[in-house]
């Protein structure tokens, strides 16, 4: 799936077009048939210069879901700081996670996180905010309470003012693609 990202923002880099079923190989064809939720995350010398996602798929399918997202990685702010011109693209690593409807369970403690398989996934609906990261992020010494941390920072949350039972966390599974 990593190729189609890379193919989608390739072609709209540049040709200035989003790309279609037409411009690619029978086997990315094979993703019309699925239906996923996606995280497209973009990386230039192992540091994160943009991501998008969805925890739901919004488009028909993980084809059209994959270009959207892929597309969408080009208005994240690190991107345009840490990129320059289309011909820099190859120089990037690009990862897809997909996850499927089985791939999030609910955690009773964050100690139950599986850091070797799982990320996490952050809800306050008292707060309102929801936080994402995806496993295999955190590469110096990871820990289920390095991941909540991080999770935490991201939704503009202090863990030490949270409550019991004012927030769920999930773990979450996905299947990587990247090159």
């Amino acid at each position: 799936m990593h190729l189609l990202a890379r193919k989608a923002l390739e072609t709209y880099l540049k040709e200035k077009r989003v790309l279609a079923q037409s411009d690619v190989n029978s086997q990315m064809l094979t993703y019309t048939t699925q239906k996923n939720a996606l995280f497209v995350t973009i990386s230039h010398e192992q540091k994160v210069i943009a991501s998008a996602g969805r925890i739901q798929c919004q488009k028909e399918n993980s084809f059209q879901e994959c270009i959207d997202l892929a597309l969408l990685t080009l208005k994240d702010p690190r991107f345009t700081t840490n990129f320059q011109n289309a011909e820099e693209l190859e120089k990037l690593s690009i990862r897809v996670d997909v996850l499927s409807p089985a791939s999030r369970r609910v955690l009773s403690s964050i100690d139950e996180l599986d850091i070797k398989k799982e990320g996490i996934i952050f809800l306050s609906q008292n707060l309102g905010v929801m936080s994402i990261i995806l496993p295999n992020m955190i590469k110096n010494d990871p820990s289920p309470e390095k991941y909540f941390e991080l999770a935490c920072k991201k939704a503009g949350v202090n863990p030490a003012d949270l409550q019991a039972g004012s927030y769920v966390i999930y773990g979450l599974s996905t299947e990587i693609s990247e090159g």
